[in-house]
């Protein structure tokens, strides 16, 4: 009689334990950075035409045109002045259905891009033409989501999902030490994460 019992309560122990686990993971997970290294595997929005239509590729290349439009635009900008929320760019990608790029923080977001990886783009656009940093990036996280290269994307685990693209300009060049992007998205809130250059084609 006393093993009946028993059953039970090591049940709910078992129970008590895996509902710890999990917080914990969701725990350690909100603490982990956006840019931690990925291995293996709502407002009024800018259309995705209006954010990148500059000569983006439809075979999972990303093209950078070397002139255009300064985007996302001051217009835009202007409104993460008073939301984080506020959507810089909204995209219909390949796997999730819509993702919003919003303004976000330093955490992620344009915010997060623009504190963490200005200079990175910065050196992908340097003797390419007159586009800003975030020209490429928005061009660039455009083309990863909505038409992404063979195999992509990824599940990079944590609620993550990564996508991956080669980088190109309009004249056939491409950038010289990191010739690649990577695009990270919450598959959970479907939102862009972070986006950056990277000298690998992978996830």
């Amino acid at each position: 009689m006393s093993q009946k019992r028993s059953r039970p309560v090591v049940t709910g122990v078992a129970a008590v334990l895996a509902a710890g686990l999990v917080a914990g993971g969701v725990a350690l997970t909100a603490q982990r950075g956006a840019d931690d290294p990925v291995l293996g595997a709502d407002g009024a929005g800018v259309t995705p035409s209006a954010t990148a239509g500059d000569g983006t590729s439809r075979d999972g290349t990303v093209t950078i045109a070397r002139t255009g439009p300064d985007l996302p635009g001051a217009g835009v900008l202007d409104r993460c002045g008073t939301s984080t929320r506020e959507t810089v760019a909204r995209y219909d990608s390949a796997a999730l259905g819509t993702v919003v790029l919003q303004c976000g923080n330093s955490g992620q977001g344009y915010e997060h891009v623009r504190v963490r990886h200005t200079q990175d783009w910065d050196d992908v656009v340097s003797g390419h033409g007159s586009r800003d940093w975030d020209d490429a990036m928005l061009t660039a996280v455009q083309t990863a989501l909505e038409s992404p290269a063979a195999g992509y994307p990824q599940d990079a685990g944590d609620g993550k999902v990564c996508y991956a693209a080669p980088v190109r300009f309009d004249d056939g060049s491409r950038p010289a030490a990191e010739p690649f992007v990577r695009v990270i998205v919450s598959s959970t809130t479907d939102r862009v994460i972070t986006a950056f250059p990277t000298s690998d084609g992978g996830c």
